[in-house]
């Protein structure tokens, strides 16, 4: 579930756009896995709690990181294109 928006990534690196990462989602999925590692490391000592949230919370920083260094990138289609298109149109 956390890694699923990773599945977008090919797609954004290739369109340099991270329009296709949810951030709402990636910032309580960080918030979420933090605050669960915390407590199963820490307070309960337990590798089935801490080991899937540390994992998560892994996937959820490399999708802030994606979107902090392409999300005012440029999308697939090309300004030229839109103007080309926008001047057929009319």
């Amino acid at each position: 579930m956390f890694a699923s928006p990773l599945a977008a990534v090919k797609n954004v690196i290739a369109t340099k756009s991270a329009d296709s990462i949810p951030l709402p989602f990636t910032i309580a999925s960080t918030i979420n896995c933090s605050l669960w590692s915390v407590v199963g490391l820490f307070l309960w000592k337990d590798f089935n709690l801490y080991f899937p949230s540390i994992m998560g919370l892994l996937c959820a920083l490399a999708q802030l990181f994606l979107k902090g260094i392409y999300a005012g990138g440029t999308n697939s289609i090309d300004d030229s294109v839109i103007q080309e298109m926008s001047n057929k149109m009319t």
